[in-house]
């Protein structure tokens, strides 16, 4: 990171108050990375899936449009049969992605043990 003019206490990057080592504030300075990432990773499992109340919302509509007739009955069941399937398929996707991420934390312990 650059070094920042002397005499201020801003970021050099947006203004804001420099709180880090670097001269940076918490949005850029390399000492708060770590604690981003975290954060990041926390937000990004709070906020749920977005694909999920996407199909929820078609799902819906499909529903309604079969029961007001503006669709046909046949073809609103395969198209929830492919929901279905979709829905399989973002379950799996999640228990992949939930494995992967507890093998990553074993490792992790295993290593600090070894230490």
């Amino acid at each position: 990171m650059d070094v920042l003019p002397a005499n201020t206490e801003l970021c050099r990057w947006c203004n804001q108050v420099a709180t880090g080592s670097h001269g940076g504030c918490w949005h850029h300075d390399d000492d708060f990375a770590e604690a981003r990432s975290e954060y990041s990773r926390m937000g990004a499992r709070a906020k749920g899936n977005g694909e999920l109340r996407k199909l929820k919302a078609e799902v819906k509509s499909v529903i309604a449009d079969v029961k007001a007739g503006k669709l046909d009955r046949n073809i609103g069941t395969t198209v929830l049969q492919g929901y279905r399937v979709l829905r399989d398929l973002i379950e799996l996707e999640r228990r992949v992605k939930e494995t992967d991420e507890l093998a990553v934390d074993i490792q992790a312990i295993r290593e600090e043990l070894e230490i």
